[in-house]
């Protein structure tokens, strides 16, 4: 790990992709309004696609013909805005471009989206009739088959319901045949005129090459919906219906979701055997279930847990509508004592329960700790994802060849040896949150990785006094004691800790009412569904 740079927050890992099916017993409807949302999302985001690209092309297609036209004329480049071609193209670059610039920004409502992709396929059909219309002038009339490509590719790029491709694609043939029409009489093409017995088969060649692309593009978008439409079923778990996704990590990614009978609001975590490894995947279902054991008001309560008809394990826990303390601190700053108090006082509560039937948490950090309002209380701190939990009854160290596993921000120095876990491993990451909660600031000043795990081994941690003013003395020495090297001169229990905090002289000072004030103002930005 040497020469890693060191992230400056508890960053999560790298996402993962979502979880595949389950035995479905939802069934996706057309009006789900979860299906309409994810949707409109990725519609939006295509659209946004597309519009670029048609930006870039109408302008390097511009160019191209101009160039030409300079090298076989001999009055060389000309720029006359008169011209209606370049009219055409400029106008048509502009529109692509400010559409481009509309679908880069927020989300638009159903009705705009839907006016947006309207308006888009119409424009495209309308410039290539215009464009057709003066290829007449030149003597050189265009194929529509160009415009028949436009509309299949937008029919696979943008996913939709086919009834509403068919009824954007149709105006291209009648658009198309009142330009033949109204100018194939005036103009001739090799000296013949264009609507005599010679010109019928252009016409029906035209209207034949649209009409097979309108139904290739109907039949590509019916195609590409009813694959949106499986990927959404995929998306249910069992008796469970995903949502939207609220969070991702190594092995796998959280979902809101809800119950299919009881509808209750709820998160699942799926994980998959191809990102985590089936031996992990093995071990981490004999954690969850150890850990659905756990019924402290403070620890995340888990509902179920099983295994996709695809092998993707899952677990549904409950949803909270909160946010991680390492995402809090980073955008609202430090705590005050009192509240790192209030806060420590909460997870020593959760590890002394899981501690008391030999589970050690082995991964504690400010983004699995989740503050959050429950039960018309504000500030309950909820410990999170114990995918790293071990059991002591199962011998109690940590195997040779499981590798160092845990963050480095937070990890003890038996954790980083590999040398016996305890309780007290967790208890020197929590002193590490708690100095974290008071000056916003990791424990060492390490440019890698590799330097800030030796640090943990070999090097005292700067106080938070020295970073932060106002660093009560008590609390100070409490926390430095959590994170002395050696395990047994760390407070013996999470029970004894929490007594020792509890006698701190800003112990009571963050109020219920001060935790209702703060969410009052900072609930809209942290107050979030996450589990």
């Amino acid at each position: 790990m040497e020469g890693e740079s060191i992230p400056d927050t508890l960053a999560a890992g790298p996402p993962a992709p979502p979880g595949a099916a389950a035995t479905r017993s939802l069934r996706f409807a057309g009006s789900d309004s979860g299906f309409q949302s994810e949707l409109d999302a990725h519609v939006q985001d295509r659209l946004r696609i597309v519009t670029g690209f048609l930006a870039v092309a109408v302008a390097a297609l511009f160019a191209v013909a101009r160039i030409a036209w300079a090298l076989t004329h001999e009055e060389g480049f000309v720029w006359d805005l008169g011209d209606a071609s370049i009219q055409i193209h400029l106008a048509g670059c502009a529109v692509a471009m400010a559409c481009y610039g509309i679908l880069r920004g927020r989300r638009l409502s159903r009705a705009a989206l839907l006016a947006m992709d309207a308006f888009v396929a119409l424009a495209a059909v309308a410039t290539s009739a215009l464009v057709y219309r003066y290829s007449y002038e030149s003597g050189s009339p265009q194929d529509p088959s160009l415009l028949g490509l436009l509309l299949i590719a937008r029919a696979v790029v943008v996913p939709g319901r086919p009834l509403r491709t068919l009824l954007l694609s149709l105006p291209a043939l009648p658009a198309y045949l009142a330009v033949q029409l109204q100018y194939g009489a005036a103009f001739s093409y090799g000296g013949q005129p264009l609507l005599d017995e010679a010109f019928a088969p252009t016409l029906v060649w035209s209207q034949a090459v649209l009409g097979l692309s309108v139904a290739v593009a109907t039949l590509a978008s019916r195609v590409n919906f009813a694959l949106r439409v499986r990927a959404w079923e995929a998306k249910q778990v069992d008796r469970y219906t995903l949502e939207e996704r609220i969070g991702m990590g190594g092995m796998g990614e959280v979902y809101r979701a809800r119950h299919g009978l009881l509808r209750r609001p709820t998160a699942i975590k799926v994980l998959r055997p191809d990102i985590a490894g089936e031996r992990s995947l093995a071990r981490f279902e004999q954690e969850v279930r150890q850990t659905a054991r756990l019924t402290h008001p403070n620890t995340i309560t888990i509902f179920d847990y099983g295994t996709t008809d695809d092998g993707d394990f899952y677990y549904a826990m409950e949803l909270l509508d909160g946010s991680d303390l390492d995402r809090i601190v980073r955008e609202a700053g430090p705590f005050p004592p009192g509240r790192v108090l209030h806060v420590l006082d909460q997870a020593c509560g959760a590890l002394a329960e899981a501690h008391g039937i030999g589970l050690v948490h082995r991964d504690l950090k400010p983004a699995n700790l989740v503050l959050c309002r429950r039960g018309g209380e504000a500030d309950v701190l909820k410990v999170m994802d114990f995918g790293l939990v071990k059991d002591l009854r199962d011998g109690g160290g940590a195997a040779a060849d499981e590798g160092i596993a845990g963050t480095p921000l937070t990890m003890s120095p038996e954790m980083i040896l590999r040398e016996p876990v305890t309780p007290t491993s967790d208890l020197y990451s929590l002193g590490a949150v708690g100095c974290y909660l008071l000056t916003g600031r990791p424990l060492f000043d390490a440019p890698t990785v590799g330097a800030f795990l030796a640090c943990h081994v070999s090097e005292e941690p700067v106080a938070p006094s020295s970073r932060t003013a106002g660093v009560p003395k008590d609390l100070e020495e409490i926390l430095l004691r959590c994170l002395r090297k050696e395990p047994a001169r760390r407070p013996w229990s999470a029970e004894a800790l929490r007594d020792e905090l509890r006698r701190c002289a800003d112990r009571g000072r963050w109020t219920p009412e001060d935790a209702r004030r703060w969410w009052a103002e900072h609930g809209a930005r942290f107050g979030r569904d996450t589990a």
